[in-house]
């Protein structure tokens, strides 16, 4: 629970393009090498030239899992047929932010831009380098009606929409998986295992019942690591069974949930379970890759992560071996969540400067069209999939082959995989276990809303706040300090460390626009 876990927006939403819900489909590999394509003053002169509707998008890509130029290939020559554009993009994934910093500075700033967080959008919308969206989204209802009015709600500065999000089609992606065969081995029915009780029941016999029926006293209940600022994935579990997952208005102040008193009680329970070797006793030094590696050892019951399971399916473990289970009920009995931190992965905006806004929001829209939808999740005809008495089927070789890219390429994706053909053209991709997941993720998932509405303020640059609560979950969690003797000495120290702003600023904002 380092810095990352309290502001990690970008890291998370740049891994999760490329981890979860993809399943089996492959994304841009990173090649070490800048491979860039046009520049914005030259293909708007090639466009004035040709008479075409041109669209020049910075979005960042490198070469495709094929190795093909991304901005030259069949898929970009099918979305211009499609949409009639000329699509030119600038791609390249080396030193992106710096990238968008100089191209939007230019003096020919491309139409449109992917941006990686809202604070990115804020900025150059704040100085009137973005153009509002608002009155020209009233043009494409498919846009407004597919994505959620949160989505919409994290691309709004000063009440206007500077951009269109991505929304991912696993918008809570997290799931606990449990292994199958431990749950049989002790005669546990996962349908029985409801309360915080129960969960600590459970994962208390895989330590000490022995499930893996070695006569070895060699299992643990939860795998767990410290990769970009775990070990979020694992305490994200229990959180919102404690009521510690989402800030909250107490006396009159929005508090985040990391000071709050069922945090702490979180904390207890959390330090319980490392005493008892119930949560691995060393995540705080094991990286994802080894926790992988652990998970593979078949000495762990227990992990949290993407519905998607990647890194699980690639050391060819069978998910057919994985109960997926809601988390706790609260104590009043009422569902908890699993929390995630964003429905979104990034936005497109277009620049103050774009030449032809419908010609950009058209390519954008036809994502939501049953073509653009099919070509995101299945590819193209002939090369990807075949149509086999009216139904796609893609081929054996291109199962998942190049989704990642082709949605980076236009940007957005329809994120209502629910209805045909998509929903056939996933299953076929992810399995239909593999989909059952991503629809129990969505169903188990929810936001810490108010911490993903409140914007970034400027005032709190000069101060560190993550560092203290990260630290002190820790030392915390492992029995470094006792909790409640250091309880009101941490509220107070981070208080007065520049938490008391934080919190006026957020208090005010919260007064002032959420409340609305």
């Amino acid at each position: 629970m380092r810095k990352g876990y309290l502001s990690c927006l970008t890291a998370m939403l740049l891994l999760a393009a490329a981890v979860a819900g993809c399943g089996k489909q492959e994304v841009p590999a990173e090649t070490g090498k800048e491979a860039e394509s046009g520049t914005s003053a030259d293909t708007k002169q090639k466009a004035s030239e040709h008479g075409a509707r041109k669209v020049v998008f910075l979005n960042g890509l490198s070469g495709n899992t094929e190795g093909e130029d991304p901005a030259e290939n069949d898929y970009v020559h099918y979305i211009e047929e499609q949409v009639g554009i000329d699509l030119e993009l600038i791609t390249g994934n080396v030193d992106y932010e710096q990238k968008v910093n100089t191209m939007m500075l230019s003096k020919t700033p491309p139409d449109m831009v992917l941006l990686n967080t809202r604070e990115e959008m804020t900025r150059w919308a704040s100085e009137d380098m973005l153009l509002p969206l608002d009155d020209y989204l009233k043009e494409y209802p498919e846009l407004m009606d597919n994505i959620k009015n949160e989505a919409w709600e994290l691309c709004k500065y000063d009440g206007k929409i500077y951009g269109v999000p991505m929304q991912r089609n696993d918008p809570t992606p997290f799931l606990t998986y449990v292994r199958k065969d431990w749950l049989d081995n002790l005669g546990i029915n996962p349908d029985d295992v409801k309360t915080i009780d129960d969960w600590y029941q459970m994962l208390k016999r895989f330590v000490t019942d022995d499930p893996d029926g070695n006569g070895i006293d060699d299992t643990y209940g939860l795998a767990s690591s410290y990769g970009w600022g775990q070990p979020e994935m694992t305490l994200r579990m229990f959180l919102d069974s404690f009521g510690a997952a989402r800030d909250k208005i107490v006396d009159g102040e929005l508090r985040p949930f990391y000071i709050l008193p069922e945090y702490k009680e979180w904390l207890k329970f959390m330090n319980k379970l490392y005493e008892e070797k119930i949560l691995d006793p060393e995540y705080l030094v094991t990286s994802q890759t080894q926790m992988w590696e652990k998970v593979a050892s078949g000495k762990y019951g227990t992990f949290f992560y993407f519905w998607g399971l990647q890194e699980y399916l690639g050391k060819n473990l069978p998910r057919e071996n994985l109960v997926a289970m809601a988390p706790p009920l609260r104590n009043d009995g009422s569902e908890a969540k699993y929390i995630y931190i964003s429905p979104i992965r990034h936005m497109v905006s277009l620049s103050a400067d774009c030449e032809d806004p419908k010609a950009a929001l058209d390519m954008l829209n036809w994502a939501f069209t049953e073509e653009g939808g099919t070509f995101i999740y299945a590819g193209l005809e002939e090369k990807d999939y075949d149509v086999i008495d009216g139904q796609i089927k893609i081929k054996e070789d291109r199962m998942g082959k190049n989704v990642g890219w082709r949605q980076l390429t236009l940007g957005i994706q329809n994120p209502n995989i629910e209805k045909e053909p998509l929903k056939s053209i996933m299953e076929q991709n992810n399995g239909e276990l593999g989909i059952e997941h991503l629809l129990l993720s969505n169903k188990y998932g929810d936001y810490n809303e108010l911490q993903m509405l409140c914007p970034a303020f400027e005032e709190l640059t000069q101060y560190d706040l993550n560092k203290p609560v990260a630290e002190f979950a820790d030392k915390a969690i492992t029995g470094s300090i006792d909790i409640d003797a250091e309880w009101d000495n941490y509220v107070s120290s981070w208080r007065k460390a520049g938490g008391d702003l934080k919190i006026q600023l957020s208090t005010e904002w919260y007064n002032r626009e959420y409340k609305k």
